[in-house]
């Protein structure tokens, strides 16, 4: 930028001419490079507000997925109390054995599959 002399220009002169079409061109090309910067800035902000509304949207819908799962929860919660509170003990132990053995079995069952298909080589040991 250049700077400006403290002599004011001549009205007829053609030195105060130029130098005022200088002057205007420089505040021209300032003015574009401004321009540019605050429509960059505008698309900025607009892909900001579009991203802010995508991860609402996702927010709003993970909520609704766990409150889903917590009024699932509590269905089940109160039909285990539900079900101890009226069955009988050999019932319970019966219940016990079997959740006890499924478990097992579906580690057993899972583990002898995962080393049939990758070897055991692969599978690190608990």
């Amino acid at each position: 930028m250049s700077r400006r002399s403290n002599r004011t220009p001549v009205e007829g002169s053609s030195a105060g001419r130029n130098e005022a079409f200088e002057l205007e061109e420089q505040n021209d090309r300032q003015l574009e490079g401004l321009s540019a910067k605050v429509s960059a800035l505008h698309s900025v902000s607009i892909n900001i507000h579009d991203e802010v509304d995508v991860q609402n949207r996702l927010l709003d819908g993970s909520a609704d997925t766990f409150n889903r799962f917590g009024t699932m929860f509590d269905r089940t919660r109160h039909q285990l109390n539900h079900t101890l509170a009226t069955a009988n003990k050999k019932f319970l132990c019966y219940l016990t054995l079997v959740l006890v053995f499924g478990v097992f079995g579906l580690y057993y069952f899972g583990k002898t599959l995962l080393s049939r298909l990758f070897g055991s080589h692969e599978i690190p040991e608990a």
